[in-house]
């Protein structure tokens, strides 16, 4: 799918992760407050550092240039759609000989179609 209706579903999933992630955090803040042990407001601090550090880093700039549609074109993709369109013009080169190989096998079934059976032929005479 591309277009308008594939980037507006990349930026509503994107979103909706958002939104999970910030709510997941904030009701590990808020658990953490009843509790005397540190450990899940720790995590929460964690997690919210690893979720910053995503989302501002390599991963949160492919999002957005996937999402502007300014991918970089990978160096693989490029290659592979050269050999295909080698390849295409091999058939096209190919399509071209059809018509003269049909020509041909035409041709060549009107000679064997004219030619006498071997009993009719005649005997030399001597």
């Amino acid at each position: 799918m591309s277009g308008q209706g594939s980037k507006f579903w990349g930026i509503a999933a994107t979103l909706g992760l958002t939104a999970m992630g910030l709510f997941f955090l904030f009701a590990v803040m808020e658990e953490s407050r009843n509790i005397n042990n540190p450990t899940p407001a720790i995590a929460g601090v964690a997690a919210a550092i690893v979720f910053f550090a995503l989302w501002r880093g390599p991963v949160g700039r492919a999002i957005g240039k996937m999402l502007e549609g300014q991918g970089a074109p990978d160096d693989h993709v490029i290659a592979r759609m050269e050999q295909l369109e080698d390849r295409l013009a091999e058939l096209g080169a190919d399509q071209l000989r059809i018509p003269e190989l049909e020509e041909r096998l035409d041709f060549t079934e009107r000679l064997l179609a004219q030619r006498e059976p071997i009993g009719a032929l005649k005997k030399p005479e001597m």
